[in-house]
């Protein structure tokens, strides 16, 4: 089983902010509008996460709604074993830690965290070289209390989950796959974010390496449709989950949205 666990809608300007916004409400100018989606996987003995939504950077109580929407599957944050993540920003991975008792507490205990190392020491060094201290002090505290794994050192132990480097979005960005008999899916993180781009050719200013990223766009995008893979989309607004049912060379991908942001059963 696949969920989204989606966590609102949101605006982020210049400021790289994430203000909650009504699901009708437009953006302001300048401003992009954005959804927020966590996956869960629940699978035989697997139990786990792909990215971890925004913790403590979300105006609202990031550990009450991610324990809100997990309840809604049976589980607990102490049930996750496993987060995978595409990258390292804070609106993917803020939610490894919660603010909880005037402190910060790591959301998932008793999961290991993997990660890019070099895409982690990319962010600590930028956050150093910003005076971004707070995001120093919570980069300090996942390092010393959470079970941090660099991919780069070991493959991920779930036998259905593995990661690539794509680059793209950030030098070292994640592609992660799920693949169990024929329950497939794959997330791109911020190389494909929103399911409105999967027919579009652009190369996104905010990107590491614009083109390197629609690249890998199509690449990827022609595996979902020829192998049918569900397609995971971190800042869908309505619909995170899509499927391709077919291609056509002047209008595109025909895309079925999951609107209910569930797909697959529990095994």
């Amino acid at each position: 089983m696949i969920a989204a666990l989606f966590e609102g809608t949101y605006t982020v300007g210049g400021d790289r902010k994430f203000v909650p916004i009504a699901p009708d409400q437009p953006p302001g100018k300048g401003e992009f509008k954005l959804g927020i989606n966590p996956f869960l996987i629940r699978s035989g003995s697997l139990t786990a996460l792909i990215d971890a939504g925004l913790g403590p950077f979300n105006e609202r109580d990031h550990y009450k709604l991610i324990t809100r929407n997990l309840a809604r599957h049976g589980c607990t944050p102490e049930d996750i074993r496993h987060v995978f993540c595409s990258h390292a920003h804070l609106d993917h991975i803020g939610g490894l830690l919660s603010e909880r008792f005037g402190t910060y507490d790591v959301t998932f205990p008793n999961a290991a965290i993997w990660i890019s190392g070099r895409d982690w020491q990319r962010f600590v060094e930028e956050a150093d070289r910003n005076d971004k201290l707070e995001i120093l002090r919570w980069a300090a505290f996942l390092e010393t209390h959470a079970d941090l794994r660099f991919i780069e050192n070991q493959a991920p132990d779930p036998e259905e989950i593995t990661m690539e480097t794509t680059g793209g979005h950030t030098e070292f960005h994640q592609a992660i796959f799920y693949r169990n008999g024929s329950e497939k899916a794959m997330m791109l993180g911020d190389v494909l974010g929103r399911p409105e781009a999967i027919n579009r050719k652009f190369v996104a200013k905010f990107d590491h390496d614009g083109k390197k990223s629609q690249v890998v766009r199509e690449t990827y995008l022609r595996m979902a449709l020829e192998e049918d893979y569900f397609v995971l989309t971190y800042h869908g607004c309505n619909g995170a989950i899509a499927r391709l049912k077919h291609y056509d060379e002047k209008r595109g991908y025909d895309v079925e949205h999951i609107t209910t942001g569930i797909v697959g059963h529990d095994h």
